[in-house]
């Protein structure tokens, strides 16, 4: 069975190679209609082919020692051809290369919206009465050098131009400004740099989902499902997303709580807010985790878990100090991205449409700066994951008597954080991919594929054909429910036999 894993690395690297070579014609700003995006995706849904074959092999010959080591060196090749490529229809490393050097050079990079430094100028010109209400001495000194700083290269005032939603401030959390800071300190305007190091992130990842999947006995070689996955690789050293960043140090707080290291995990927990918000909805089972296990040794079970709760509310708050003398104007960002963000989605889409569908007139009625429906839909969003969380809070399994079904929980959770959230973007599915090195359910590896589509629609924008953009998250998302109820159905059906028989 190391033949044909053989083969189908070699040919992946081949075509991670070829990616490479495709993604020069991608040039921002540019040549929109020409990009040959139909070949892109070509390419990908190939690469998910060989992925899925490969993971069948694998699955043929569990613990093999070379099998293993042939998925860890092709891994490492694949991200190797794939660091100097150029970005594939995404942007937002632009954002991060101008937060990292906003930071550098002293200067609150939550304070300040990449716009203003292009506008505050000519503001200061036409209407210096308002100018003066915004900005006081400091501010000004600050844009004088920010403007300074766009103009250090051609390459930053290129760069600055890229930016996203530029009159937006950065929505991106402590831990990542800190390591866009030193991604600018190595090498300023450097995207090959700030690849390098997501892949320290990305090989951390590796190690703690090995060291999982050692804990609960299970096949090592079923990394693959993470280190081979091209949803990873393009999300990550293509596309140069951020979450790899809050991926890496999450499952670092899997591993350790599976060691019952509770303060070591609660800290990574931490960490891996301050990288994503995401994990913080997890706090309440690992302080469960770590009640019982209080409980199992005879200690005081409310002093650990308190204990834990005032570490990750110090480390937060530690995280986020160098930035607070701005007040709430630090979370300006995170609450346009949450009040008005809406893309690829599936569960909040039909939801959104059931609400307004019942709402009728008073669908156009605004609460919270959100329509009616949208509001509606968030709040049954808040409720689900409020109610699955004390679903599993007193009824799930313990981690102490059944460590995978816990796991399980933790899964279902960031799940389900992605299935029911307006915006579905592929880079978000990255969250879920290292607990199926340990849940490899079909419908979930197929995801990983199937939601490449997204970038379909940039094809039919670019060739005018925006009526069949529609379609798009019906194409993703029915296929995986699909096999999700299947896979259901099944599990049912055999704990009712598991029942039976035991009657």
């Amino acid at each position: 069975m190391r033949f044909p894993i053989l083969l189908t690395g070699a040919a992946s690297l081949l075509l991670y190679v070829f990616l490479t070579q495709l993604s020069y014609q991608f040039n921002w700003g540019e040549g929109y209609s020409e990009r040959p995006l139909l070949t892109y995706l070509a390419v990908y849904f190939s690469l998910c082919t060989l992925y899925g074959l490969t993971w069948f092999f694998v699955r043929k010959r569990p613990n093999d020692r070379a099998s293993f080591w042939m998925i860890i060196v092709f891994g490492l090749l694949f991200r190797a051809v794939i660091l100097p490529s150029q970005q594939i229809q995404e942007d937002d490393v632009y954002r991060y290369l101008w937060d990292g050097k906003v930071f550098a050079n002293g200067i609150n990079p939550f304070e300040y919206a990449p716009a203003e430094v292009n506008d505050f100028k000519a503001l200061r010109i036409q209407n210096p009465e308002t100018y003066y209400e915004i900005y006081v001495e400091r501010n000004e000194r600050e844009l004088e050098q920010l403007d300074k700083l766009k103009w250090a290269s051609p390459k930053s005032l290129k760069y600055l131009e890229r930016v996203n939603h530029p009159d937006v401030s950065t929505i991106y959390p402590p831990m990542a400004q800190f390591v866009f800071r030193l991604a600018h300190q190595i090498t300023p305007d450097s995207i090959v740099v700030l690849r390098a190091g997501f892949l320290i992130f990305d090989i951390l990842t590796l190690v703690f989902i090995v060291g999982i999947l050692s804990k609960l006995g299970m096949n090592k070689s079923n990394c693959l499902i993470y280190f081979w996955s091209p949803l990873i690789i393009k999300e990550t050293f293509n596309s140069t997303h951020l979450d790899i960043i809050g991926i890496s140090l999450l499952t670092g707080s899997i591993y350790f709580l599976l060691c019952h290291r509770h303060t070591l995990a609660t800290l990574f927990l931490a960490f891996g807010f301050l990288g994503k918000l995401y994990p913080v909805i997890l706090l309440p089972l690992y302080l469960k985790a770590c009640h019982e296990k209080m409980a199992q040794v005879g200690k005081k079970t409310w002093l650990s878990p308190f204990g834990n709760i005032s570490l990750f509310l110090g480390v937060v708050v530690l995280g986020y100090l160098p930035f607070m003398g701005i007040g709430l104007q630090i979370f300006d960002g995170l609450k346009a991205f949450t009040l008005y963000w809406q893309s690829n989605d599936s569960i909040f889409a039909v939801l959104a449409f059931i609400f307004k569908t019942v709402s009728g007139e008073l669908a156009i009625e605004t609460i919270l700066s959100n329509p009616l429906p949208i509001f509606l839909s968030k709040i049954t969003v808040a409720l689900v994951l409020t109610g699955v969380l004390f679903r599993l809070l007193y009824k799930g399994a313990s981690l102490l008597e059944q460590p995978v079904e816990f796991v399980r929980g933790l899964f279902w959770i960031m799940a389900l954080v992605f299935l029911l959230s307006p915006v579905q973007n592929p880079w978000y599915l990255c969250w879920v991919v290292p607990f199926l090195c340990i849940f490899p359910e079909r419908s979930w590896i197929a995801l990983t594929g199937l939601v490449g589509l997204y970038y379909l629609d940039f094809y039919f924008d670019y060739q005018e054909l925006q009526e069949f953009s529609l379609w798009i998250p019906w194409v993703e998302y029915l296929p995986f429910y699909f096999l999700l109820a299947l896979e259901f159905r099944k599990k049912q059906k055999r704990l009712n036999e598991n029942l039976a028989n035991k009657a």
